[in-house]
């Protein structure tokens, strides 16, 4: 269980030698546990291990406002907490400085238990050598530096009010340059209406469960509409979306359809059981499951560290 290995992972976080197994460092609020789990209680008031891990967890927003635990004691929101911790660990590449600003870190793979071993207590002990904040997996995708790619009329612009700046997920900002290299090849041009979407108002402190499973949410889908060069010339509205939709087999807009599908591996809402015609996206399945929920908590926080500071999410590569 959470057991450290002989890793480069030990020689490269464990800096200072305590008084715990094998001699290497580990924060002071795990000295002396063999292991924290769910049921486990401090022995005294007094700040102990797991009302230290408690604020630990609070201090790099794992633990939401909305998600009271019982000090001392850990409970279902501490597990939960510490289940965000492994997964970001070994999910997200980045993180956090001190300034707020993202950072490349590699990725430092934990079982996803809920339960703080040797190995995630070193991991723990790490981003806090580092000054480092758990983070999510959003880019900025800058709309403005490709070619056959346009921001739609009434695009919302998330960041700055720069309406040539869209938010996604990194693997998902891939998809929207080949999506942008295979309209040109075609003579099309991409029109983005939604790519990023936020789930709650920004005057609310708290990442709420969303009401939907949507792609959008995780920053894996785009609603788009597509156009010709003589659309684009003459600056009127792209063709709608029920083009695509309906394009015969061989003419540009069924190509791109196709090559969305088929090379990109994304699905296309005109072949929902509720149309959604303008719609491609990677979507985590099963929509909900915890890995779902996993991007979506990392995502959301994502974006909320981004109000505070721009330069929380990086340029798509």
């Amino acid at each position: 269980m959470d057991r450290l290995d002989a890793t480069p992972l030990a020689a490269l976080y464990c800096k200072s030698r305590r008084n715990c197994p094998g001699g290497q460092n580990m924060p002071d609020w795990f000295l002396g546990a063999e292991e924290l789990r769910r049921g486990r209680r401090d022995v005294s008031g007094s700040m102990g291990q797991v009302s230290g891990l408690q604020a630990k967890l609070r201090d790099m927003q794992l633990l939401q406002p909305n998600e009271p635990v019982t000090r001392g004691l850990f409970d279902a929101h501490t597990e939960l907490a510490v289940r965000r911790f492994q997964w970001c660990a070994g999910h997200v590449p980045g993180a956090l400085s001190a300034s707020g600003a993202f950072v490349d870190r590699p990725l430092m793979p934990l079982q996803v238990d809920g339960v703080v071993g040797e190995r995630t207590g070193r991991v723990m002990q790490a981003f806090s050598e580092h000054g480092w904040a758990p983070t999510g997996l959003l880019v900025r995708l800058r709309i403005d530096r490709l070619r056959h790619t346009w921001p739609n009329a009434g695009f919302t612009a998330l960041l700055g009010g720069h309406a040539g700046i869209g938010l996604c997920e990194r693997e998902f900002a891939e998809v929207m340059h080949a999506m942008d290299a295979a309209a040109q090849r075609l003579g099309l041009h991409i029109f983005v209406n939604q790519l990023f979407r936020v789930e709650c108002g920004d005057d609310s402190p708290a990442i709420v469960r969303p009401t939907s499973f949507s792609s959008h949410k995780i920053g894996r889908g785009v609603d788009l509409q597509l156009g010709d060069s003589a659309t684009l010339l003459a600056g009127t509205n792209p063709m709608d979306a029920r083009y695509m939709q309906q394009a015969a087999d061989g003419t540009p807009f069924a190509e791109f359809r196709a090559h969305a599908k088929a090379a990109l591996a994304c699905r296309y809402g005109g072949d929902f059981e509720s149309i959604d015609s303008p719609h491609f996206d990677r979507q985590i399945l099963p929509a909900g499951s915890p890995t779902w929920h996993m991007h979506y908590y990392f995502d959301q926080l994502h974006y909320r560290q981004a109000l505070l500071n721009a330069d929380a999410v990086p340029d798509a590569a």
